[in-house]
Formats: structure tokens, C-alpha cells, sequence
């Protein structure tokens, strides 16, 4: 069982005060729960409170706080403590199954070892498949003497209801669009335009943000810029071209996106805006996220009814969660693509 612990170079402790004050009442109060579902958007300081949890529920100076110095801090910090276990997504797969559920059940049918409390943490619960949730939801019913549970989802529609009931919910608040922009344009100096696109394309996650623009410690050697460029070009082919054009240029970009399955989810988040963006101009054209298409958007939103534009955002959401469930990846974007061509319909003029 492993755990990825990197961490965005912002630490958002302060901004996420509320939750851990939460945290500490419960702690002080000494009525810990047998589950706790910590949700919200990725990279909002959710693994540090879990840790902070643990260590408060194992301080040996048992003053309500962790002080981070007695043996058991120093061992959950080190990622050394026998009764600290972890639950996450194996290299490669897509989903959690029922026998990594299993073999955790085995590791604590027995006493804690030395801890006060035994944390069971899962990341990314919302992608344990059904198996794996029934078998998670026995242990929830009949929690093993002195074990609590933290499960971390970014999307709790994906949990089956009655874990759901049996966790106390705490959310942690994403930063806001702003925030990231402001950050982004005063620690790196960016662009003030591209700071507003990769702020709003990135869901509220400022770690994402940095990765498109090759920021900070997350930088890659993926040129997201170019990707984005392509693929909204693209997008904008596929509409105001003739039917059967856009049909081949829908299967290739399917292709394309299939053979490079690293980018699905940023292309996904890409497209998200594109359509919000068609959605919106004809109201508020200062308010898209694409700002440097604006004067494509200019030309292309008169073209399509804004209850089809509805539709594909309702079938976009569809895919992604589709693919998160570890559907075909070129089935379900054959599928998406050709829905757009297919109801593309009549292009309406004013």
C-alpha cells in the first residue's frame, strides 16, 4: 500500500483553516468517527489533514495537537508508522479493486500495533469500483476496534449512498478562479490573458494551472500550450465545416487522443471550456475563457442552437465519467465526436 505525498509549492493550510480547526475540535473532543470523507477538487491540502488527523489522534503528549517531536509524529511524518495503512490507485490501473479492499481487511482484523487509533487512508475512493465499494461498506458496518477510516474523493457521486451515510463529510473549498490568476500573474510573472486561460481551464486547481504552464516543480515536457491550440482549432473545424469533413476530422481527433491517453484528461478539461465558452459569448463574450478566441467565437456562435451546445456539455460530462470507469477510450470518443457531427444539424445565421 502506498501513498504519492508530493505537494503543490502553495500551501493552502491557512486557506483551508475552517477544516482543520474541525479537525482539532475532534481531536480534543476525543470522539473520533469510524469514517470520515474528506471531498472536494484535487491539491486542496486534503492528504496533510489527514496526517495532521493521525498524528493528533496519536500524539503521545496527548495534548489535543500534534507536536510533531514525540515518537508517534515522528513516525507518521516519516511514513514509518505500522498503523498508518494506504489505499490508492496501482500503477497503471484506472480503478480500486475489491481485492486491494481485501487484503487491507486482512491488515486489520487484528489490534493496532502501537497506535491509540489505526488510520485506514484511501485515496481516491471515488474510483473503487462497485465490488470494492460492498466490500469497503462491510467494514464501514463493523469497524475493527480502534480504526478510522479516511476517504478521499473528488467527486462523491461516484460512492455508493451508503458510504456516503456512514462517513462525516468535511469539504475542503477550492481556491477560486481569481486567486490562481492573481498567483500566477505575481510569483511567475505571467501573462496576464494566459493567466486567465490556465486559472478557469484548470478547475480551481492550482497545481494543474502551474503543469500547463510549466511551472514550479510540476513542470513537464508536454507543450500544453500547442495541445490546447490544436485541439480548439479543431473543435471549431469540426462545427462550421461541411458534414462530411467533419466526420473524418472527428474520427482523427478520436485517434489522435486515444493513442495519447496522457492527454484525455486535459483535453477534456479543454473542450469543458470551448463549449462553456459557446455557450456564453452571445451574452457575455468578455466572460469566456479562450480569450484569445474570441474573434473565432465571434464567427462560429450564431452557427449552432444553444440547446444542442447544452447537449454536448451534458455529453461531455458523460464521457469523462465514462472514461473514469475505465470505458474504451476510441469507442467513447468515436461516440462524442460523431454526436456532435450527427446533431450538428442546420447552422442558424442571424
Amino acid at each position: 500500500m502506498v501513498i504519492d505525498q508530493t505537494m503543490p509549492d502553495f500551501d493552502q493550510t491557512q486557506y483551508q483553516a475552517k477544516v482543520f480547526l474541525e479537525l482539532t475540535h475532534i481531536i480534543q473532543t476525543k470522539k473520533i468517527p469510524n469514517a470520515l470523507l474528506f471531498y472536494g477538487n484535487e491539491n486542496t491540502q486534503r492528504k496533510k489533514a489527514a496526517f495532521f488527523f493521525a498524528k493528533g489522534c496519536n500524539c503521545l503528549k496527548d495534548t489535543g495537537f500534534a507536536c510533531n517531536d514525540c515518537r508517534s509524529c515522528r513516525k507518521i511524518d516519516a511514513k514509518s508508522h505500522p498503523d498508518i495503512l494506504y489505499i490508492n490507485l496501482l500503477k497503471g490501473k484506472k480503478i480500486i479493486s475489491i481485492s486491494q479492499i481485501r487484503e487491507m481487511g486482512l491488515a486489520i482484523s487484528s489490534r493496532p500495533n502501537e497506535a491509540r487509533f489505526r488510520m485506514v487512508l484511501i485515496l481516491n475512493a471515488d474510483l473503487m469500483n462497485t465490488q470494492a465499494q460492498n466490500a469497503l461498506l462491510k467494514m464501514l458496518e463493523e469497524p475493527p476496534e480502534k480504526t478510522f477510516f479516511i476517504l478521499i474523493a473528488n467527486k462523491i457521486s461516484y460512492l455508493v449512498p451508503t458510504i456516503i451515510s456512514r462517513c462525516r463529510k468535511i469539504r475542503f473549498k477550492p481556491l477560486t478562479d481569481k486567486f490562481i490568476e492573481q498567483y500566477l500573474i505575481k510569483d511567475f510573472k505571467v501573462d496576464k490573458d494566459l493567466a486567465h486561460i490556465a486559472s478557469r481551464t484548470s478547475d480551481c486547481d492550482l497545481r494543474k494551472a502551474m503543469m500547463y504552464l510549466n511551472l514550479g516543480n510540476d513542470a513537464k515536457d508536454i507543450n500544453w500550450l500547442k495541445i490546447r491550440e490544436w485541439l480548439l482549432k479543431t473543435l471549431v473545424d469540426i462545427i462550421a465545416t461541411d458534414t462530411n469533413k467533419c466526420v473524418s476530422n472527428s474520427l482523427i481527433l478520436s485517434q489522435k487522443l486515444s493513442l495519447n491517453p496522457d492527454l484525455i484528461d486535459d483535453a477534456i478539461a479543454i473542450m469543458k471550456t470551448f463549449f462553456r465558452d459557446l455557450m456564453i459569448f452571445k451574452l457575455h463574450p468578455k466572460k469566456i475563457v479562450n480569450l484569445d478566441f474570441s474573434g473565432t467565437f465571434t464567427d462560429i456562435s450564431q452557427m449552432v442552437e444553444t440547446k444542442k451546445i447544452y447537449a454536448w456539455i451534458k455529453d461531455l460530462y458523460g464521457v469523462e465519467k465514462m472514461l473514469a470507469s475505465n470505458s474504451a477510450p476510441r469507442l467513447t470518443l468515436d461516440s462524442f465526436f460523431l454526436k456532435i457531427t450527427n446533431n450538428k444539424g442546420k447552422l442558424i445565421y442571424d
